[in-house]
Order: C-alpha cells, then structure tokens, then sequence
C-alpha cells in the first residue's frame, strides 16, 4: 500500500528544545539537528517524506537539514493534538494514502517497524507504536480521524492508553506495534548513547553529536 510519512520537528533553537536532557543549550541544539537529520533521512528512504516544522518563524533552520525533495510547511497553534491533526489534514487534502506521523525522538526507530506499521493499514483504521514512557513513537492514519487527536493528556504517560480509548469510541481498528522508547530524560539519553556506541549506523547525525558531547 502506497503511503507517506509526516515528521514533526522543532528548530534546533538552543534553550527551546531537549531542555529535560541536562545538556548544555547548544548541546541540546546541535542534538536536536541530528535527530532531525536522522529521522527524516530514515522516513524518506522508506516513503515520501514531508515535515511540519514549529516554529513558524524558524523553519529556516530546519530547512537547512532537509534534503530538497522533502516538503516542509508550518505547523499550527494550539496544542499537539491539534497540530497533529492540522499536519495530516494537509496531507490527506493532498492525496487518500496512508499517512504515518512521527517526531524526531525516536531515531533509532527500526525501519522494518515503521514499514509493518504501514502494512497494517491495509487492514486496520489505524496503527500505533507506544512509547516507553506512555506516549506513542508513531501513529499511522488511514483517513484523517479526529477522534484520536481530541481529548488527550498530551505529553502525559496517559497519551497511549487515551488514544486507545478514543479509537475505540471511534469505532475504529488498531494495529500496535511493539513498544519502542523516545529521547525526552536523562536516561533515555543514556540509553540512546549505549545503542548507537554499539550500532552508530542506526542513527549516524546522532552518533556522531554524542561522541563529541
């Protein structure tokens, strides 16, 4: 089944992203454009790629670390639901294939789970890969519901169980994926450094930021 893919991203903005991580703001920046880096390198080698970019005002700065064949625009105000929904609203408005939706703090996210998310889609409403710490690392759409973006705690370790939820008040079928972990504490930090000082081709922007943090 023909789909695409949707990458949320922040601005490599020292002080305004990966601030839970215990690095130095420009550290934390240059970690940021890594995985920026990172994820969409992966996405568009499996899919067509378009990435929905905050701030509005900065999308200079993650229009510097796309390749020119993948599609940036802003994202929205309001919370992450809705700018979620906005993201893929845009695509669906594009086109009815499948769209995937993700950020950029799973990157060693295999691509063999994002490819089986998106299989899922030929027979389920929507996948979904839950995330270590009760989020989700990834959220497949085989139309645009709104149900799954309303009424959630985002940035809550309810985020996974609520969408379940609002899925299954939908009506809708879900595939889930196995869970996965995303970079947002220390320790997933610590985690990250240990898998790619092992494995640096799973995310090699990365690797080479943190070998030289």
């Amino acid at each position: 089944m023909t789909h695409r893919i949707l990458v949320m991203a922040k601005a490599p903005i020292p002080g305004t992203v990966k601030t839970r991580l215990g690095l130095h703001p420009q550290a934390a920046a240059q970690l940021q454009a890594a995985l920026i880096r990172d994820t969409v390198g992966k996405a568009r080698s499996l899919a067509p790629t378009t990435v929905s970019g905050a701030p509005a005002h900065r999308l200079d700065l993650i229009r510097a670390l796309l390749p020119d064949d993948v599609n940036l625009f802003a994202q929205e105000l309001g919370d992450l639901g809705g700018r979620m929904l906005a993201g893929v609203q845009t695509l669906f408005a594009a086109s009815s294939d499948p769209v995937l939706l993700f950020g950029t703090d799973a990157p060693t996210l295999p691509a063999e789970a994002i490819e089986r998310a998106a299989s899922a889609l030929a027979s389920h409403d929507i996948s979904i890969i839950q995330s270590s710490d009760g989020g989700y690392v990834l959220l497949g759409l085989r139309r645009p519901v709104e149900a799954v973006f309303r009424g959630v705690d985002w940035s809550t370790e309810a985020v996974f169980r609520q969408t379940l939820q609002r899925a299954d008040g939908a009506g809708l079928s879900v595939y889930e994926g196995d869970p996965w972990y995303d970079v947002d504490e220390p320790g997933d930090l610590a985690r990250l450094r240990e898998e790619l000082g092992a494995r640096p081709e799973r995310a090699p922007w990365t690797a080479d930021v943190l070998g030289r943090l």
